[in-house]
């Protein structure tokens, strides 16, 4: 199915027996008992319910904040798609945004046949998801090309104790499914990085050229990981402190989803490091590629200075042979002019060989050929 034909609008409830309801409408989703939930008190019996845009517009935006009461400057961030992710809080929810992986196998056409390289050896775009948590349910953001919301929500249906259901629970099971959609990038990056680093010293001169743009895209790979990870990992510090807080805000959770969190910030701290030392197998092999080329350039370069040496030297000695035979040529007396016979030929010729082998022998003794 193409992206187009899926609905926009994903809505989740633990009361209803058949729990997602798919449409592209506002009139299924806003209903008079959903917007009656939102102005009741939580409490162990109350249903969690989640609520899931993709590729939201500002009149979407707009319904569901006149609807849930969302404040203007989350409306203003959701509707601008603000890229910097960060954890905020306001009276009756808090928003977390965070920058997510994308990708689209439409994107390209391939002709039948025609090897098509993986997703994971290539730059992923980034766009950016939010998180809205409210008491009793949660209201997410999503973009075209994650596939965040389906296994969040396969992993609902595999829940074995359903208590442990609840907003903020959804909000950790988002956070970590995205942690985890860096990790085929990352065992990918870790495979290449081997091969380049195993290539580097057993390739030939042809194959050092053909190295450098794997390592070039490689490296620029690894460098949006990073940067994609390092935010996260300080919003994820930052919603910890808050949830620990002794004043916190009663919109935070604590207990156990503390645990939770921790075991994210520990996927993510790990995912970092090997992303690191990933990037720092790269540079060196990137330094030894460029060493073996300024090598071969300088070997060529000593090469082609001998050659050129050894030319001159021959030049040296062959040129002063053109001046004798063409003052030979002027139309001038010469010696042995009126002298029959060949002597003077041969002379002048064993002269020319004696003359070129004793300065060929006296270069070569000097090593200069």
């Amino acid at each position: 199915m193409h992206l187009n034909d899926i609905p926009r609008f994903t809505y989740t409830t633990s009361a209803c027996p058949d729990p997602v309801l798919s449409s592209s409408t506002w009139t299924d989703i806003l209903t008079p008992e959903f917007l009656a939930q939102q102005g009741a008190q939580k409490t162990p019996d109350s249903p969690t319910w989640w609520l899931d845009v993709r590729d939201a517009t500002e009149q979407d935006v707009e319904v569901l904040s006149q609807a849930l009461n969302i404040h203007p400057l989350t409306a203003e961030d959701i509707a601008t798609r603000e890229t910097r992710e960060k954890v905020e809080v306001f009276r009756n929810y808090y928003l977390i945004s965070f920058q997510t992986l994308v990708t689209f196998l439409d994107e390209e056409k391939h002709e039948p046949g025609e090897k098509v390289p993986p997703i994971t050896s290539k730059t992923p775009a980034s766009a950016v998801f939010f998180i809205l948590v409210f008491n009793t349910g949660t209201v997410t953001f999503s973009p075209s090309g994650c596939s965040h919301v389906t296994r969040v929500r396969d992993r609902l249906r595999r829940l074995h104790d359903e208590t442990i259901l609840s907003s903020d629970w959804i909000c950790y099971a988002l956070i970590d499914d995205i942690v985890d959609s860096f990790e085929p990038y990352r065992q990918s990056a870790e495979l290449e990085s081997e091969s380049i680093e195993d290539s580097v010293f057993i390739a030939r001169f042809d194959d050092v050229k053909s190295l450098i743009p794997r390592i070039d895209n490689l490296r620029k790979r690894i460098t949006h990981l990073i940067r994609c990870l390092t935010g996260k990992l300080d919003v994820l510090n930052g919603f910890v402190k808050r949830c620990q807080a002794k004043d916190k805000n009663p919109v935070f959770p604590d207990g156990d989803f503390i645990l939770y969190l921790g075991d994210v910030q520990d996927h993510l701290v790990t995912t970092l490091q090997s992303l690191t030392h990933f990037d720092e197998i790269v540079s060196r092999s990137q330094s030894n590629c460029l060493a073996q080329l300024s090598a071969n350039n300088l070997r060529l370069s000593l090469n082609i200075n001998s050659v050129l040496s050894k030319v001159t030297v021959l030049a040296t000695i062959f040129v002063p042979m053109h001046l004798v035979t063409g003052l030979f040529g002027m139309n001038v007396e010469v010696p042995g002019q009126e002298v029959h016979g060949l002597g003077w030929f041969f002379g002048i010729v064993g002269g020319f060989v004696a003359f070129m082998t004793i300065a060929c022998l006296g270069a070569w003794r000097y090593k200069l050929l």
